[in-house]
């Protein structure tokens, strides 16, 4: 199983990072592919807008609200800006082969801001919702093999 890091590497941010088993297009497509947000953030999460390029929007109803937001950078399959909640999220995408490191930096306007998300829970959040997207992963990699 892959270790799911978290870090503050400064007042303003939190740091995200995990390599996942799958090559790097795959694990983008699960970022950025409506049909698959479902399956990874579970609690009958409804994809009702999601434009994946710069300007575009998304919106999500989940259990817990609305999630929604706006992407700033699309660069398949290395980068994705996006605003979310009380943040701006940059997820990098780096290609180890068969494996992707995900580094996911959450930037916050205040470091009080950071704290609350920090308490929220976000490090249980993330090894939860990674362990959700090596089920879809490991689900499309059968399909792709047959």
């Amino acid at each position: 199983m892959n270790t799911t890091t978290v870090t503050k590497p400064s007042e303003l941010e939190i740091r995200v990072e995990r390599v996942f088993d799958a090559p790097r297009d795959h694990v983008f497509s699960v970022w950025t592919n409506p049909e698959l947000i479902p399956e990874w953030w579970g609690d009958g999460t409804v994809v009702e807008e999601m434009d994946v390029r710069a300007g575009g929007t998304y919106r999500f109803k989940t259990a817990y609200g609305v999630v929604e937001g706006e992407f700033r950078e699309v660069d398949p399959p290395e980068r994705l800006v996006q605003t979310f909640q009380n943040h701006l999220q940059t997820l990098e995408f780096e290609d180890l082969g068969e494996q992707t490191k995900l580094t996911q930096t959450m930037l916050f306007a205040t470091p009080e801001e950071r704290d609350t998300t920090m308490n929220y829970g976000v490090e249980e959040g993330a090894k939860s919702g990674f362990a959700r997207i090596d089920e879809v992963l490991a689900r499309l990699a059968e399909v792709r093999n047959g």
